[in-house]
């Protein structure tokens, strides 16, 4: 038998893409039908943008917050932030500062609502490239709207830089420009001043190659090839990054037009380098624990920043349903099955989209049912991710 999946619409393009389109001077219609809390957050506040409000409620989107501190910044707007869930612990610390030092005023950090007032003055701005590359991406769309141009300077390694780069692929549908130099430190982007934002009449969202990762390791560790359609197999997302590691562990994986098929397949451990693919985790800790051998997943320390602590969540919920995990610093040692199944069990959520995702289809592994409490969360990213489940017939395993 064969599955076939149409993947849903990019979270991170869509959230870059309605911000822009928001500011853009002619009217450009993202088309993105899809109902993600994350994407409702950035929906709802883009409306407050635009309409002169100051109230923008952010759920637990960190995309939204973080972009659209600085445009709120730029635009000399009062905002009035509130935030959910882990949001308001996760880190702003490197944004503020930077915020703060070019003119705006920030009620105190760990305060909720976060409230921003002021105009964003011109100037260098300097983050790391260790730190979330969400601060670099909502100053490269606050800058062009100053009144002066701007540099913003990554100091050392960029991490996760294929979000950047998404940012950079919308900015140019919109006609924004920029001129990238390498540095003694690392890289610096210089932005001219006074750019107008010009979208395209409508702005289609490529699929979600985040999410396909989940449907792609099911094909590798399941009974039946799975297909996922809808892909940019030449996509800016770095998470496209699975095809290859698929490839790495030993997965049969054939790519189309615009899909990719995997295989069941027997696969072997491998080492992988996590810290330009930190979302990647889950769907690779879940091969991980299906292949022979040991796999180790490195450079992981952004994980424990997500919406969970995903390294300690990971393991957890791995050494519960019968895996045998590792927990390091920033590392994961996961000693494979062998083909063998997982016992299953009754895990949590850790109120993360993607832990859900990776414990649904570990279900497909297992020798008893997979029950999780606080399923719901995928919403976050993905609401229909169990009717896909139980419409190709995937969740027979699962409560």
């Amino acid at each position: 038998m064969s599955i076939n999946i149409e993947i849903i619409p990019s979270k991170s393009y869509a959230h870059r893409a309605l911000i822009c389109a928001a500011l853009s001077k002619n009217e450009s219609r993202v088309v993105c039908d899809f109902p993600s809390k994350d994407i409702l957050a950035t929906k709802s506040c883009v409306d407050v943008l635009k309409n002169g409000g100051t109230l923008l409620a952010c759920g637990e989107s960190g995309s939204t917050l973080r972009f659209l501190l600085p445009v709120f910044a730029a635009l000399g707007r009062k905002g009035i932030f509130m935030a959910e869930g882990k949001l308001p612990q996760r880190p702003l610390s490197p944004l503020y500062e930077e915020l703060e030092k070019h003119g705006c005023r920030l009620s105190p950090k760990g305060e909720n609502p976060i409230v921003i007032e002021g105009k964003l003055t011109t100037g260098d701005f300097k983050i790391s490239g260790k730190v979330s590359s969400q601060y670099i991406s909502g100053l490269m769309m606050a800058l062009p709207l100053l009144e002066g141009n701007s540099r913003i300077e990554i100091e050392g390694e960029l991490e996760s830089a294929s979000y950047v780069d998404m940012t950079l692929d919308v900015l140019a549908k919109y006609d924004i420009v920029w001129i990238k130099k390498v540095t003694k430190s690392g890289i610096a982007y210089e932005i001219p001043y006074k750019q107008i934002f010009n979208g395209p009449g409508e702005f289609h969202v490529e699929g979600d190659w985040s999410a396909a990762a989940f449907w792609l390791c099911a094909g590798a560790i399941g009974r039946e090839k799975i297909t996922v359609s809808g892909l940019n197999l030449s996509s800016a997302q770095g998470d496209k990054e699975i095809v290859e590691i698929l490839k790495n562990f030993g997965a049969e994986v054939t790519e189309g037009d615009a899909s990719v098929t995997v295989f069941p397949s027997k696969l072997q451990g491998c080492d992988v380098d996590l810290s330009q693919i930190p979302d990647l985790g889950p769907a690779v800790a879940l091969l991980a624990a299906a292949a022979c051998g040991k796999t180790h997943l490195k450079n992981a320390a952004r994980l424990r920043l997500k919406e969970s602590d995903r390294l300690r969540a990971i393991a957890k919920t791995l050494k519960t349903l019968g895996g045998k995990v590792r927990e390091k610093k920033d590392e994961l040692i996961i000693k494979g099955l062998a083909g063998g199944n997982l016992k299953g069990g009754r895990v949590e959520s850790f109120n993360d989209h993607r832990i859900v995702m990776m414990e649904a289809i570990a279900s497909l592994i297992s020798d008893k049912k997979v029950i999780i409490e606080g399923k719901a969360a995928v919403a976050k990213s993905y609401p229909d991710f169990f009717d896909v489940m139980k419409a190709k017939g995937l969740d027979g395993n699962i409560e």
